[in-house]
């Protein structure tokens, strides 16, 4: 193993053997030349938290991307959604509004069960969110978006097997008082406002408060199929898709002396969101190619549903107007200490979080009830039936889920300025949530002639506890090496019920079982090794081993008692990476790149799969017994002068399963071996110009393209042809004025200026045979107003 990685990684040590060149090179011309190194005229310093303490990210030797606060805002990015796209190796799919799936260079976790851990940690100033409904956070008042790319199976609260996203808030500062209104307006009714405001108190007290409150009608418009849909939250048929977000937060920062702080924040989020849609995208035989009521692209065309602009895919054609409302609180307090030899952070936090979702899995009316046992003979209408009648599969899903957590850490951070440096520290946390979905079926039946419906619910525990160190030692002026570790301990224990709530003679998803419960607990031992070498100020580069740790879990909504109770194991990886940063021609380009070979075992897969045991599919979570990833990331920041700036990223994977054989469907195939990964497109690259314009009354003017290409990506291991989320292209565009004093701001911004409908997920059922997909929004555009006081 250690040849095949040596031999693709052999590729980026070359590279960054000719960058070095290529950087010892400029920086001669620029000696020659007598430019001036003053960073005000070329590219910032950007400090990051990545190792627990604060650093320049071109000093630290893992693959980060950074995103501060003004671009944040200038981008118009408020959801982890935005990043995709402009980060390499991040790929976003979305089944709701609250349910994020997330993956790093290919590696992700699709189980949105209780009993299951992601493989990416979303935090907030170092506090990780146990539920995944509580991590798509709206990105407001913040210094920076931190992305961590590959194994954090050192110091991290929890092993992050794939990456970490942390969300750095502005914090109080000592002395200032400053002010910041933003309002924007757009099409589709957008009104967003938020506000932040720094407060001194005194001479060691700040208060720092802020909110955000986003609100749109929604882009979707409702299909006239006949009758009207059954209304499930607060939404109406005129207000198709809606969307109100509001979030705040409040910290408080008391420095009684230089090396005493404490800080204390607060924060919580209400998000209310109508139905968002699911398309029909493909379908397949036996059955669902008969163009009849159990083909869902022949309904979709029948009901009208296929029509309007780009073939639908904004048009809602359901029986239900569905919700997604989430409630959000937590709180942390972070004391830290000087002592001189170190310092000493005492960290604890609480979180609590509750979704309730409810949607038509299939964006379609149903047919009339099918009663599926025969008992009741004709004139009860077929599943071959027209078209026109309604979806014969039509599905619902319900999901009600409440979450808390306690976290807690203490670490010891050595002072930066010396040639040994060391972090250590324990961590512990506790998790509880309660998790249960519906699935109805409104058109199918047994000889009750009531719509099925089942309900899966899991009351899931979870307690870890881990202790790790990480320390530098610089050899020479010019190399460095590290090492890390981490003992980790984490149990889980779950109950289990499903209820069969409507057709007791029939299962088409779900088994009925009482209360079982089922516990399990892993250890594991990660570890990292890394060195760098530093010829000038200017360049860096490294090499590091890192190892990761995801611990096993339970299937969520489990066909049977067996399964819900059966633990699936522990994924592991051994990641190979050799990377360089460069700031070259007196810091007016900056090049980061990286190549890396990452060898997985019992990489945890979830398939909704339709075994010859089941009238329609099923969940389950198995371990891919080996997967091997391989890939190379570029991202690239130029300031040739003063009113000119450039730059993208660029990622290439080849992410596959190496031998992969899963439990078989109806076709009787289960060996997925050599297929390609889920969420691991082969290319993704982004690109930005930027310019700006001094006027002669000291205003600035900036004018800002972007473009962002996501290739072919698979959401299933099966590689089936309908399970696919396929490529494409967007582009963003703004142009803003600045007053001198920097107080006015006016932006007026489009997203999405080609309008392209693009996809943000996809999924299939009945073995593959017929698949649904959602989309992110067409063409938005408008105008934002700032003050800054």
């Amino acid at each position: 193993m250690l040849n095949k990685a040596a031999q693709w990684l052999s590729s980026g040590a070359f590279i960054g053997a000719a960058l070095l060149s290529t950087a010892a090179n400029a920086q001669v011309a620029a000696t020659e030349t007598g430019q001036s190194t003053d960073q005000a005229d070329g590219i910032a310093d950007i400090v990051v938290t990545a190792q627990r303490r604060a650093e320049n990210v071109q000093d630290v030797p893992i693959a980060i991307s950074t995103f501060n606060g003004a671009l944040l805002e200038h981008a118009n990015i408020s959801s982890l959604q935005d990043l995709q796209g402009r980060t390499p190796g991040l790929v976003i799919n979305s089944f709701s509004p609250g349910q994020p799936e997330i993956a790093i260079r290919g590696v992700g976790t699709k189980e949105d069960g209780a009993g299951a851990s992601d493989s990416t940690l979303v935090m907030v100033d170092g506090v990780y969110f146990a539920t995944r409904t509580a991590t798509n956070l709206d990105i407001f008042d913040l210094e920076q978006v931190e992305v961590l790319r590959g194994p954090q199976g050192t110091l991290f609260g929890k092993n992050a097997i794939a990456g970490v996203i942390n969300y750095v808030t502005k914090k109080p500062t000592l002395g200032e008082f400053d002010l910041k209104v933003r309002q924007s307006v757009g099409n589709f009714g957008t009104f967003d406002t938020g506000a932040g405001v720094n407060i001194p108190i005194g001479d060691t007290l700040a208060v720092r408060l802020s909110f955000s409150r986003r609100a749109t009608d929604g882009y979707l418009t409702r299909v006239d199929v006949g009758t009207p849909a059954l209304p499930f939250g607060t939404e109406d048929a005129d207000d198709i898709g809606f969307a109100d977000r509001f979030a705040w937060r409040a910290a408080i920062k008391w420095e009684p002396s230089d090396a005493t702080s404490l800080l204390i924040s607060l924060d919580g989020a209400n998000d209310d969101f109508g139905t968002d849609n699911r398309e029909p995208v493909g379908s397949a035989g036996p059955l669902h190619n008969c163009g009849c009521a159990s083909d869902p692209v022949a309904v979709n065309t029948a009901v009208g549903g296929a029509s309007g602009k780009h073939g639908g895919v904004y048009s809602y054609a359901g029986d239900i107007l569905g919700f997604s409302k989430r409630d959000i609180f937590g709180g942390m307090a972070q004391l830290d200490h000087d002592f001189g030899f170190a310092t000493l952070t005492v960290l604890g936090a609480y979180r609590d979080s509750t979704f309730k979702n409810a949607l038509d899995s299939a964006g379609l009316p149903p047919s009339p009830i099918i009663d599926l046992t025969g008992a009741h003979g004709n004139p009860n209408i077929k599943l071959t039936a027209p078209a026109n009648v309604g979806f014969t599969f039509d599905s619902i899903d319900i999901v009600d889920e409440r979450g808390e957590q306690l976290t807690g850490e203490v670490r010891l951070t050595s002072p930066a300025a010396q040639r040994f440096k060391w972090v250590a520290g324990i961590f512990a946390s506790r998790e509880d949530i309660d998790r249960t979905e519906t699935v109805g079926f409104p058109a199918l039946s047994g000889v009750s002639l009531d719509p099925n419906l089942v309900a899966a619910s899991m009351f899931f525990t979870g307690k870890s506890i881990a202790g790790y160190g990480q320390a530098s030692f610089d050899i020479t002026d010019t190399l460095t090496i590290t090492g890390g570790a981490r003992y980790s301990y984490e149990k889980k224990e779950i109950g289990a019920r499903n209820d069969v709530l409507g057709s007791p003679d029939i299962m088409l998803l779900l088994a009925p079982f009482g209360l079982t419960r089922g516990e399990d607990s892993w250890t594991n031992f990660s570890w990292r090794i890394s060195g760098q070498y530093r010829p000038s100020n200017d360049v860096m580069i490294y090499a590091n081993v890192s190892t990761g740790f995801k611990s096993g879990g339970f299937t969520g909504t489990a066909t049977t008692a067996l399964r819900a109770t059966s633990s699936f194991d522990p994924e592991k990886a051994t990641n190979y990476e050799v990377g360089a940063k460069l700031d070259l021609l007196n810091r007016r380009l900056r090049l980061n790149t990286s190549a890396f070979y990452i060898d997985y075992s019992d990489l945890q897969v979830t398939r909704f799969f339709q075994p010859p045991t089941s009238g329609f599919g099923e969940f389950i979570t198995e371990n891919a017994a080996n997967a091997e990833i391989k890939g190379i990331e570029v991202e690239l920041t130029a300031r040739p002068i003063e009113w000119l700036e450039f730059g993208g990223t660029y990622a290439y994977l080849d992410a596959n399963y190496k031998d992969f054989f899963g439990t078989p469907d109806i076709s009787g195939n289960g060996d997925f071996s050599g297929n390609r990964m889920r969420q691991a497109p082969k290319n993704v690259w982004s690109a930005y110009v930027q310019l700006s314009h001094e006027l002669p009354s000291g205003d600035v003017l900036t004018a800002n393209v972007s473009g962002r290409y996501q290739g072919k990506v698979f959401t299933n291991a099966d590689n089936n042809r309908l399970d696919v989320i396929r490529s494409y292209t967007l582009g963003d565009a703004w142009v803003s004025w600045r007053s001198e004093n920097s107080k006015w701001e006016v932006q007026g911004w489009v997203k999405n200026f080609t309008d392209k409908a693009w996809g943000t997920h996809v999924y299939t059922q009945r073995g593959n045979r017929i698949a649904f997909g959602t989309f992110g929004p067409p063409r938005q555009y408008g105008a934002t107003l700032t003050f800054n006081y």
